[in-house]
């Protein structure tokens, strides 16, 4: 009932105290519901805000993004610049060879086609020359073996032995066997897919177990090697680590990497702890390590220190940015992005060191203003607390000018298992699994060692591959 001035004096006022006792009852009761009601928006906007994280805005991969993702998923702003080489660029043409292996002669004819003369063809001289590559009709090409024996006067006989690497009816060769590897490992072309290739190209007809004893070979050889690439890789100054999690039988196992610009040591495990990295990389590294935030790379002994990936930390202040207009999130950003820029300065040949100890204590000493418990928001909180936990592996890389301020290399080191899983799905063994990651540490250490990659399989197939540094 709407009370009025008319209504309200037909009251008495024992009777107008009770109505106010009433009311001022009903409006505690609204304000309290208000309240709870604040909360639980608050609290479903924080949830959307996190749902709404996406790889721009995390290290969520491109795959989890909910809308299609933007072109751009980088933390780099755009140049202006038109695609493509810009000017000053040196262009590059393909060079002729200077002995090819074929050479025909594009003459006139015999006759002069303005006057009918005989022309003098001791008189020919090269105006122009033009190349063509082709590749040779593909063809299997088979070696026969055969085993021979002679009898001497005295009844012995006598039998020749086959070469130690023959050992089958009919085989395939080393070269066919490194051609095989090379298709599934560092193309990453599936069982089915390689022996319809086979079959197509050589009209050759191989099964599945053909190309998986071939992988084994490999392996088999390539393990000493496998050993010998941790030793390279702990013997650099810096390493990057990383893991992402891989199929293995239909469970979820974890793909580990550990690499830096000289080799790439992979290793599969069904554990993310701390117990990997005490198996495969140990607790005696004398170098930096480079990773992001998970707890077993920072719990991993790196003497010299460790630097956090900058570009996880300013994606999560991008997201903060545009989620809650964080003031203090777009100023740290600012600022990282500052401190790399200064690391490029500061240790330029004629930079004066002296100059360069200050500004590197300026930055320590301003990252410090930054790292302070400011919000209430639980997502920028969550960050304060961390970066505040590790405050000293941020701006390590400014003490070095060869560390990394970035994990990038080994995110696109892990990279390869996600690519090998859309093509091919799970690891169906954890034999299949574990002889890839040996394999492929050889291969792209080869590879960083500006090593022919199917020449190298070969060179191991043969047992003859080494890299510098082992």
């Amino acid at each position: 009932m709407e009370l009025s001035k008319k209504i309200l004096k037909r009251y008495s006022k024992n009777e107008l105290i009770e109505i106010i006792l009433i009311q001022a009852k009903n409006a505690k009761m609204q304000a309290e519901q208000i309240k709870v009601q604040a909360n639980q928006i608050k609290v479903l906007e924080e949830r959307i805000a996190r749902l709404e994280k996406d790889s721009e805005t995390s290290s969520k991969p491109p795959s989890e993004d909910q809308n299609k993702p933007k072109r751009n998923q980088s933390l780099r702003e755009k140049s202006g610049k038109r695609p493509g080489g810009q000017k000053g660029h040196k262009g590059k043409t393909r060079e002729q060879v200077t002995t090819p292996d074929k050479i025909i002669g594009c003459y006139p004819d015999e006759d002069c086609k303005k006057c009918g003369n005989k022309l003098d063809m001791s008189e020919l001289r090269q105006l122009e020359k033009r190349q063509e590559v082709e590749i040779p009709k593909i063809e299997p090409k088979v070696t026969e073996y055969q085993k021979m024996s002679v009898t001497c006067s005295c009844g012995h006989c006598n039998k020749g032995t086959f070469p130690k690497d023959i050992n089958a009816h009919v085989q395939i060769g080393k070269e066919m066997k490194s051609f095989l590897i090379y298709l599934n490992v560092v193309q990453l072309i599936p069982y089915q897919r390689l022996t319809n290739l086979m079959q197509d190209l050589f009209n050759f007809s191989m099964s599945k177990r053909t190309i998986e004893n071939a992988l084994d070979e490999a392996k088999n050889k390539g393990r000493p090697l496998y050993e010998k690439i941790m030793k390279m890789v702990k013997r650099n100054k810096w390493t990057g680590s990383d893991e992402t999690g891989v199929k293995v039988t239909g469970s979820r196992w974890w793909e580990w990497v550990w690499q830096n610009d000289q080799a790439s040591y992979y290793a599969v495990n069904k554990s993310r702890g701390y117990n990997v990295v005490k198996e495969h990389f140990g607790e005696d590294y004398e170098g930096a390590l480079c990773h992001d935030c998970w707890s077993a790379h920072n719990n991993t002994v790196a003497k010299s220190g460790h630097q956090q990936c900058l570009p996880h930390i300013q994606r999560d202040l991008k997201f903060l940015v545009k989620a809650y207009n964080s003031k203090w999130a777009y100023e740290l950003n600012s600022f990282l992005s500052s401190a790399q820029k200064a690391r490029d300065k500061i240790w330029a040949s004629n930079f004066d060191p002296e100059r360069r100890k200050k500004i590197t204590v300026y930055y320590q000493e301003k990252l410090t203003l930054f790292l302070v418990k400011s919000s209430t928001q639980k997502d920028i909180l969550r960050l304060q607390k961390r970066m505040i936990k590790h405050q000293y592996s941020i701006l390590f890389f400014m003490s070095d000018p060869d560390i990394p301020f970035h994990n990038n290399s080994s995110e696109g080191a892990i990279r390869m298992f996600k690519v090998k899983q859309k093509i091919s799905g799970c690891f169906r063994s954890i034999h299949g699994a574990e002889r890839y990651s040996i394999l492929l540490s050889i291969i792209e250490t080869a590879k960083k060692q500006n090593m022919n990659l199917l020449a190298a399989i070969q060179s191991l197939l043969n047992g003859e591959l080494s890299f510098q540094g082992c």
